[in-house]
């Protein structure tokens, strides 16, 4: 089972000069009992929001590069060391929580880069079918909030939307 959890902090939505409205809040990848990210219904803790936009871009280019390379990593950019590790064999994509140096000029979604895997938190495994049949509809719920907040022709929307169509 998998399932991505998102929530949007209102409190972020009343700063004009965002480029984005609605780009922060919880944003959490659950893969059986297993979750990465941090989500609550209840309340909006600063402390722990997070890019929702960055993780849903960068989620999808992983799916999209998962097609040419059997392993993609995704780095947490709130941290120092933590990766999410996708490894796929074209039926299935194991996917875990991994924590190696990040080498200096690392990108947030890597391909060709080699690290030295300190330690494995955990690792599951999913259909490639269910992880982008979830990617894709909570994607598309992000982009149908974020169009009610910014203009219809925002750069970011417009790139979420031609990633998302991409994956279909």
């Amino acid at each position: 089972m998998i399932e991505i959890k998102f929530k949007i902090f209102n409190s972020y939505i009343e700063d004009d000069d965002d480029d984005l409205k609605g780009e922060y809040g919880y944003f959490q990848l659950c893969v059986d009992d297993k979750t990465y990210g941090e989500y609550r219904d209840d309340i909006e803790l600063d402390i722990l929001s997070m890019n929702i936009y960055d993780w849903f871009s960068n989620f999808v280019q992983a799916f999209i590069l998962l097609k040419s390379n059997s392993i993609v990593y995704i780095s947490d950019v709130e941290t120092s060391e933590v990766w999410i590790k996708m490894v796929t064999d074209e039926e299935n994509i194991q996917i875990s929580e991994v924590y190696a140096d990040k080498p200096e000029g690392s990108y947030s979604v890597e391909t060709d880069i080699n690290l030295d895997e300190k330690n494995k938190i955990w690792e599951k495994t999913v259909k490639v079918q269910d992880f982008q049949k979830e990617l894709v509809l909570k994607g598309k719920q992000y982009l149908s909030e974020l169009k009610k907040l910014n203009s219809r022709t925002n750069e970011y929307i417009q790139k979420l939307e031609t990633q998302l169509k991409e994956i279909k």
